[in-house]
């Protein structure tokens, strides 16, 4: 039994020296992707919007790199806007199934920007879009991997 208390008891100790570094994922210190979603998410629409979120942290944040998944078309561009809704400015070029957001001015860290894949044609059927995001930020030559955009689609 003393067994048992010692390695409860060791075990909180243990647990409660750890620090806890990010109470959401808003509170993270590197770039992270955050919310996506399509609107409307129905498969069958010709033209939605397929969005999600950065979340800008560490260095400012010069270019967004965005590579679209198989069988998807971005027609009508990309608006990037930050939390309060106001338009940030940006150049924006799509080659292929790559997009690149320049941005006129780095975004500084603590900013969160929405992106907005406008006019999205996907073949019609449900399923769940996979975007690789990718940063430039600021003093830096490679980019920075952010992850995997998630955007589920479904049947009407």
């Amino acid at each position: 039994m003393k067994k048992l208390i010692y390695a409860a008891a060791f075990t909180f100790a243990i647990s409660s020296a750890i620090p806890v570094f990010a109470k959401s994922p808003s509170d993270a210190k590197i770039t992270h992707l955050g919310n996506s979603a399509a609107l409307p998410d129905d498969a069958q629409i010709y033209d939605a919007t397929h969005k999600f979120d950065v979340h800008v942290q560490g260095k400012a944040v010069s270019k967004l790199m965005i590579e679209s998944p198989e069988d998807v078309k971005i027609t009508e561009g990309i608006e990037v806007n930050n939390k309060s809704g106001e338009k940030i400015p940006a150049t924006v070029s799509i080659n292929g199934k790559k997009a690149t957001i320049t941005f006129s001015e780095a975004v500084n860290p603590g900013t969160s920007l929405s992106i907005q894949m406008q006019g999205v044609r996907t073949p019609g059927y449900a399923n769940t879009w996979h975007y690789s995001v990718s940063a430039k930020k600021v003093g830096m030559k490679e980019e920075i991997p952010l992850g995997l955009a998630r955007i589920n689609t479904y049947s009407g």
